[in-house]
């Protein structure tokens, strides 16, 4: 079973960045409410991270692009007992694809592309499926094309092994897609590694380079864009078994499925320009949810009755936004509200099975 490099999920929650030390409260305190809503962000913490001896994970709330709360307990680095802070930075893992989604969307604007183009027009030497795919087929996972990591693993490579977006293009060029496009949802990490490819092709710039300078420098996000890369002040991720934490990491090098690397309270920021469009004004907008097609039964798991998947994220019947992100022991959850005045964002450094739950009751307090 591969390890899925960056899955759906898409809970209630929004764009919250938690960051306390050790769950204490945060030194760098924020004007008081004059209720007890930042008490109670601080119980659903402890509730999600009951000992702050191990790994844990950050939160964070943002109102119209504002951080209004942020904590986080447990520990970043168990070798060095480095905690948890508002400073922490996490692999956001798929929730780095609504940036892929949006750069797609932004040069689409600039009629440098149209989602109606097919695959094969960005490639050298297409094999025949690729006329039949199109951008938007990709973006919104209808391609059909199976997902890199089977395809990698099917040829020896494991995720201990070192693989980069050259050998997953190349395993996902020479393969054949699972269904004809346009069929039905099915989501796979090799749509957007595509798309990355696609952007690269049309600016003649490198995709990290071209989200930098487009999205995270104009709007001041202190983000980057670093596959397999060790950024300063990033937390160590664990695999937990039996009470005990072995560190997870992987020499694999893809980008435009995952990789951004920030804080929670960066990812709330960000959220903002759903509601503002202050990159890609109203065309963009329009297109996060232009097109979303039903996800069918993907997430009568996790209580939600039926969504449909726009630009690189899930589009709820409340309107409200939300993905979720798993990477080498990350496990990030994203969700803004209908009214796009809210986000709450929940990273950890271990698998946290109540985080959904917590990017909701955070976004329920603070809504």
């Amino acid at each position: 079973m591969t390890v899925n490099r960056m899955a759906l999920w898409c809970a209630a929650g929004g764009t919250v960045i938690v960051a306390l030390l050790a769950g204490a409260a945060n030194p760098q305190a924020y004007a008081s409410t004059g209720d007890d809503r930042e008490k109670r962000s601080a119980d659903v913490l402890q509730q999600l991270v009951p000992s702050p001896d191990g790994p844990g994970c950050a939160a964070a709330v943002g109102t119209r692009g504002s951080i209004v709360w942020e904590a986080g307990r447990g520990k970043a680095d168990l070798t060095t007992g480095r905690p948890i802070t508002s400073k922490t930075v996490f692999d956001m893992a798929s929730n780095s694809k609504q940036f892929t989604a949006d750069a797609i969307l932004l040069l689409a604007g600039q009629h440098r592309l149209a989602l109606s183009d097919p695959l094969s027009d960005f490639l050298d030497d297409p094999p025949a499926w690729a006329r039949n795919v199109t951008l938007g087929d990709l973006m919104r996972h209808t391609s059909g094309i199976t997902d890199y990591q089977d395809l990698l693993e099917a040829k020896g490579i494991q995720v201990t092994d070192p693989a980069g977006q050259k050998e997953a293009i190349a395993a996902i060029l020479a393969s054949q897609p699972e269904e004809p496009p346009g069929k039905r949802f099915s989501y796979s990490n090799s749509n957007y590694v595509l798309l990355a490819h696609v952007v690269e092709r049309v600016t003649g710039t490198p995709f990290p380079t071209f989200v930098q300078q487009q999205f995270f420098t104009p709007l001041h996000l202190a983000m980057t864009l670093s596959p397999a890369v060790d950024v300063p002040g990033k937390a160590k991720s664990y695999d937990a078994k039996d009470g005990s934490f072995t560190p997870n990491s992987s020499p694999w090098k893809q980008y435009g499925d995952g990789s951004v690397q920030t804080t929670p309270g960066e990812f709330v920021r960000w959220a903002d320009n759903y509601r503002t469009g202050r990159i890609g004004g109203k065309e963009l907008l329009a297109g996060v949810t232009a097109g979303a097609v039903s996800v069918g039964d993907v997430l009568r798991e996790r209580g939600i009755a039926e969504g449909q998947y726009g630009a690189g994220i899930l589009v709820l019947p409340d309107k409200s936004l939300v993905h979720r992100g798993d990477w080498e022991g990350f496990h990030s959850t994203f969700k803004v509200s209908p009214d796009r005045n809210t986000a709450v964002s929940v990273v950890c450094n271990v698998d946290s099975p109540d985080h959904f739950r917590a990017a909701n009751q955070l976004l329920d307090i603070w809504s």
